[in-house]
């Protein structure tokens, strides 16, 4: 999967408290096919092959959409970092960061960096910004709740998450059962 770093960028994050310790919580981000229990706008996580730095699988989402997922960087007990797309080209950078409390919780924080210019690119130019400002960027911003949101539900309950339990993301997901 190819990257452009000379693309404009837009940039989401999100961080939740996690009432589990950092080696919880890193065992259960770092295990194959996480997403399956985990993510509440996928319908299959497959995994390509598992092998930290160099590591791939994709998503298919609610929506029919398939996104491929290729891991650059791996820091055991940290996080990792990938890139995300459904083509030659990625769509965005994604961080996935672990930071431990002293009272024995943990945060997950979740970055991505969109290459809006590639995310859009099915629509006219001109009209990118608008669709960026006013529908793109509110979505992802709402989807990256949800995504860290599955997490801590899981990782604190042991329950797999429900398809849209945290709310429908039509970007991803369909509101029918």
């Amino acid at each position: 999967m190819k990257t452009n770093h000379e693309l404009s960028t837009s940039v989401i994050s999100y961080t939740n408290r996690i009432n589990a310790s950092s080696v919880k919580l890193w065992e259960v981000i770092s295990t194959p096919g996480n997403l399956n229990s985990c993510h509440p706008f996928c319908k299959k996580n497959t995994v390509i092959k598992w092998s930290e730095v160099g590591s791939e699988d994709s998503i298919e989402y609610y929506n029919g959409l398939v996104l491929n997922r290729l891991f650059t960087d791996w820091n055991t007990g940290k996080g990792y970092e990938l890139f995300i797309g459904n083509g030659a080209s990625a769509t965005a950078k994604v961080i996935w960061t672990i930071t431990d409390n002293t009272d024995g919780t943990s945060n997950l924080s979740i970055v991505i960096y969109l290459f809006t210019d590639i995310a859009l690119m099915h629509y006219p130019k001109s009209f990118r910004p608008l669709i960026k400002r006013l529908y793109f960027l509110p979505k992802m911003s709402k989807y990256i709740k949800s995504v860290v949101k599955g997490f801590k539900f899981y990782i604190e309950t042991g329950i797999p998450v429900k398809k849209n339990q945290f709310g429908n993301n039509s970007m991803f997901s369909t509101r029918t059962p």
